[in-house]
């Protein structure tokens, strides 16, 4: 039998690790296009609405190749995807690289870089084949990573003024080919699954840690489950709210006249948030009913978008607490749910992943055009409430005919019995 850590076989955490780095390295490009907007439309004398499109283009293409990612890890296996990911995202850094052209820059960042994003459903695939009791605190430790990455490199290159976003791209184009090449060859063990599984087949029914929703369909009858349409929506959802405060967070509070100081505590507190959100977020997760969970997250999620439409004084710090707590759960939480249903399969993971990509181009692209249009944002924070107001609805309906489904089968059950 082979040896385990908390429940868990050691091949997984170790790979988990291995995720885990990949995450915090890719951070680096996540901070660039934030921090270094300014500094990267001065250099190379284009917009911001050109980056902003260059960001979009990047997210669109990543949602084209998610589902196709998903079909390839499912056809040739999840490591040779995650080496392509790996290869496309490193290029695609190396061409940015390359020269002050924002063609050069808006095919590096916005085509090849989106291409990496084949591999954006292994990790999810990953998670549901090697963790069987731990899952939702693996998946929400993996999302931690990039904001991890974040809290440690914002500071650094705000202390130390010289390093500019070119410095940003060497390093991540450094670490690309030293560190996520090597601990993908190293990390990433293709027969891990096949290993875990012989010391845990004989105890499979009594090791599940998730009671199903209800009997597992097939493909077929998956594709016309409500659930479908409530997870697919969810991940819509949330790239919508990933879109809006990634993009427009801080131009929001600047507009309400913020305070600078006000900002900055408000973001430094939305990322602590954010990694206590997932840890809290994924021991639950394991522990208790994921659709009613899941409707109290975007539930929580409508307060903190109600503050920040209300501008008061208390908005920034408030939201960041409720965003933030709820902002690395939404898609592992959603992932878990329709687990139980089509049983982890990457083309599932895919299409769900393609709609929360769709989510984050169109709340980059609402918050843009309510600018432009009305010059604020609450336009676009309306939007967000009433589609969160949508999800939770939608996932608290599923948990009570679930419910209600599960009190039938046990009436019948002990009708059954008592004849």
């Amino acid at each position: 039998m082979g040896a385990t850590w908390f429940k868990e076989s050691r091949h997984a955490w170790i790979g988990l690790g291995a995720l885990w780095i990949i995450g915090f390295i890719g951070a680096l490009t996540r901070f660039s296009m934030a921090f270094f907007q300014v500094q990267i439309s001065e250099d190379l004398l284009i917009s911001r609405g050109f980056i902003s499109t260059a960001w979009s283009t990047n997210l669109l293409i990543t949602a084209i190749c998610a589902p196709l990612g998903g079909w390839l890890a499912d056809r040739y296996g999840t490591k040779k995807v995650l080496f392509l990911s790996a290869i496309m995202s490193t290029m695609g850094t190396g061409v940015v690289l390359l020269g002050n052209d924002p063609i050069v820059f808006f095919i590096g960042y916005g085509v090849i870089s989106g291409l990496a994003g084949i591999g954006a459903t292994t990790s999810y695939m990953l998670m549901l084949e090697w963790f069987r009791h731990h899952r939702a605190k693996a998946m929400s430790l993996l999302a931690s990573a990039s904001s991890v990455g974040l809290a440690i490199i914002t500071p650094i290159f705000v202390s130390v003024g010289w390093l500019t976003w070119k410095d940003a791209f060497m390093v991540s184009f450094a670490l690309g080919i030293f560190v996520t090449f090597p601990v993908i060859w190293l990390g990433i063990k293709s027969q891990q699954q096949k290993d875990m599984e012989k010391p845990q087949s004989d105890h499979s029914e009594v090791d599940r840690p998730d009671t199903p929703l209800t009997v597992t369909p097939s493909s077929k009858k998956f594709i016309h489950l409500p659930i479908f349409v409530v997870v697919a929506i969810a991940l819509f959802t949330c790239g919508v709210n990933m879109g809006s405060v990634e993009m427009n967070l801080v131009a929001i509070h600047q507009l309400a006249d913020v305070s600078p100081s006000m900002i900055a505590l408000s973001m430094s507190i939305l990322g602590i948030m954010e990694i206590t959100g997932a840890l809290i977020c994924g021991y639950f997760l394991d522990r208790y009913n994921k659709l009613m969970l899941m409707s109290i997250l975007y539930g929580i999620r409508i307060m903190g978008f109600a503050f920040l439409f209300m501008h008061l004084g208390s908005s920034p710090i408030v939201f960041a607490i409720a965003f933030g707590i709820t902002y690395l759960s939404a898609v592992p939480g959603g992932i878990l749910v329709i687990n139980e249903f089509a049983n982890g399969k990457g083309k599932h993971t895919g299409i769900f992943l393609f709609f929360h990509q769709g989510g984050g181009i169109a709340g980059a692209l609402i918050g843009g055009f309510s600018f432009d249009y009305f010059r604020n944002y609450q336009n676009l924070i309306l939007v967000d409430i009433m589609i969160c107001i949508l999800v939770t609805l939608g996932y608290f309906v599923l948990f009570m005919t679930h419910r209600r489904g599960l009190r039938i089968q046990n009436k019948k059950s002990a009708v059954s019995g008592a004849l």
